[in-house]
């Protein structure tokens, strides 16, 4: 028999830290005391709860090697996961295999026969999902008011434009002299494979005819307003312009 602990942490200077993770793992000490276990195995990592626990690089480490009779405690349900059928679908593993998963919070073992225990699970996992999908509009409420504000999103910026300190686009010169370039060759007739070709060969930069059309439709609409996100540039009229996909 093995007991392990897992602890995760999902912002990299808790990680690196250690704080929320020493908590963790004190709490389990803890509890594995009052039931007369002693910690064997310790796994950490630095992972988002939306990933399923087998697709964790610790994860799936313990998964290989979890046998008849071990213990795997976690300090909280939402370390674990936070997808309900995800983890509905492991406790069902877990059970099948003869292993026992506890968790802290709940305050025991979860795959045991015990009818309080799975109701509780199941509440529980169900609130850990919807406050993954709180966060999840929570960060983009906070997307949409940067979008309001003008500022950048985070993810890839346009081409054409810089991110300055205060988290504005600005025009990239050298990357503005490549769209006129652009602009002036469209303007002789040019087709957008041809652009393509003609500005990969003077910037040593591959262009593709889609991402040419895609940048000259952008700015054809030249007050741009917004930067939407990872992929997208929001025009005034509402419009997304993907260029990341292209």
């Amino acid at each position: 028999m093995t007991v392990y602990f897992y602890g995760r942490c999902s912002a990299s200077e808790n990680f690196e830290k250690g704080s929320s993770l020493a908590t963790q793992l004190s709490k389990c000490k803890s509890y594995a005391d009052i039931k007369d276990l002693m910690i064997d195995e310790i796994y950490e990592e630095q992972s988002s709860g939306t990933v399923p626990f087998e697709r964790r690089d610790k994860g799936f480490e313990i998964m290989s090697k979890l046998k008849r009779n071990d213990h795997l405690i976690c300090s909280a349900l939402d370390r674990f996961g936070r997808n309900t059928l995800n983890l509905l679908m492991l406790v069902d593993r877990f059970k099948q295999k003869g292993v026992k998963l506890h968790f802290v919070d709940i305050g025991g073992e979860v795959t045991g026969s015990d009818a309080i225990g799975s109701v509780f699970l199941k509440l529980l996992s169900v609130f850990a999902e919807f406050y993954s999908a709180q966060l999840s509009e929570k960060q983009q409420a906070t997307k949409d008011r940067m979008g309001l504000e003008g500022k950048h999103k985070g993810g890839k910026k346009p081409f054409g434009y810089d991110v300055d300190d205060n988290n504005y686009l600005v025009p990239c010169v050298k990357e503005q002299s490549t769209i006129s370039l652009m602009k002036l060759l469209r303007k002789q007739g040019k087709t957008y494979r041809q652009i393509a070709e003609t500005v990969t060969r003077s910037t040593r930069k591959k262009f593709t005819c889609s991402w040419v059309h895609s940048i000259l439709k952008r700015e054809d609409n030249i007050n741009i307003t917004q930067y939407c996100g990872s992929n997208g540039v929001m025009f005034p009229n509402g419009n997304v312009q993907s260029e990341l996909s292209l």
